[in-house]
């Protein structure tokens, strides 16, 4: 049995996480769980999975990441998670990586840390998990392109005017996916797009100008691969976040998702109504800072204290200061 530690238990992904070992607990055995703050649901899980070893905050889920195990599953919001990356990565665990914000705010680090310890690092975010699949057993180098698709969001060919007065339960409304509030909003603006195309430079080592984005409406398709010999690896499932879960908990032994999609549609980004992409990869090299202004922005949203398009405002000046 595979020995899992769940680092964010009690959140959408971690929770999606449980799902799927529920269904197959015969391959995996869980052996600690985290949460942020939310102890009677981690209780919950701890009693249903029979875990002896819990851990509350950052502090904590640093320490429980650091015991020996198979895989850590890293389903933490935030900067919160990325200590206990860190700490997965130098006990010589493989981790399971939902958290694009230790990507974002410490990539370069991370991936440095994971070669030295010989870690496997497996993408859980549903595109960057299309193009890890893309990229079995092809040669890296051979890569011409990355596409990362994207739904648009519920405001998808909207202008800046229609966008004035939307509300934040428009703003959560997402039309495919079901996630937490941060990332609904994320989904919205686009930032979250834009934090996935520096997660996807570092986890694959392309170079941005290798990276491309277009909108999917349909949310089947979730990345494509491009290759110097004409070829591309597409890979397409439902949009439901325990697809990639399956596949990351068991890689390298689980079988490769790619349904057919009926008459595909992509449209290009409208960089002016949705500056998230193009923000991100201003400040690509001021990753944490990047995230802490985005985060400290959704807040506010989320808080009714500033307008949706305010938000890029809000960064943008936090950045620039």
């Amino acid at each position: 049995m595979k020995r899992i530690i769940v680092l964010g238990s009690t959140g959408s992904i971690g929770r999606q996480t449980l799902d799927v070992i529920r269904k197959s607990s015969d391959k995996f055995q869980i052996i600690g769980l985290s949460a942020n703050s939310n102890r009677e649901l981690l209780a919950a899980q701890a009693r249903e999975f029979h875990v002896a070893h819990m851990a509350l905050g950052e502090s904590e889920a640093r320490a429980l990441a650091s015991q020996k195990c198979d895989l850590v599953v890293n389903a933490i919001t935030g900067l919160a998670g990325l200590s206990p990356a860190i700490a997965a990565i130098k006990s010589g665990n493989d981790l399971a990586i939902a958290n694009k914000e230790s990507i974002v705010a410490a990539g370069a680090r991370i991936m440095s840390l994971a070669r030295k310890h010989k870690v496997r690092i497996i993408p859980i975010d549903s595109e960057h998990s299309a193009i890890f699949q893309c990229l079995e057993g092809r040669n890296r180098k051979s890569v011409k392109k990355i596409i990362l698709t994207c739904s648009g969001g519920p405001f998808f060919g909207r202008t800046r005017v229609e966008l004035k007065g939307v509300t934040v339960a428009q703003a959560l409304a997402h039309p495919t996916w079901k996630m937490g509030k941060k990332i609904s909003i994320d989904s919205a603006t686009l930032m979250n797009k834009g934090f996935e195309i520096i997660e996807a430079h570092h986890l694959f080592n392309t170079p941005y100008k290798k990276i491309e984005v277009l909108i999917h409406p349909q949310s089947m398709v979730h990345g494509m691969v491009e290759f110097e010999d004409g070829s591309t690896e597409t890979r397409a499932y439902k949009p439901d976040m325990r697809v990639p879960i399956e596949y990351a908990l068991n890689y390298p032994d689980g079988a490769q998702v790619n349904e057919s999609v009926k008459t595909p549609k992509y449209y290009p980004v409208d960089h002016k109504t949705f500056e998230g992409i193009k923000i991100a990869l201003k400040y690509s090299s001021r990753g944490e800072e990047l995230v802490r202004a985005n985060d400290t922005a959704v807040e506010k949203f989320l808080a009714g204290e500033i307008k949706f398009l305010e938000i890029y405002d809000l960064i943008k000046k936090e950045l620039k200061k």
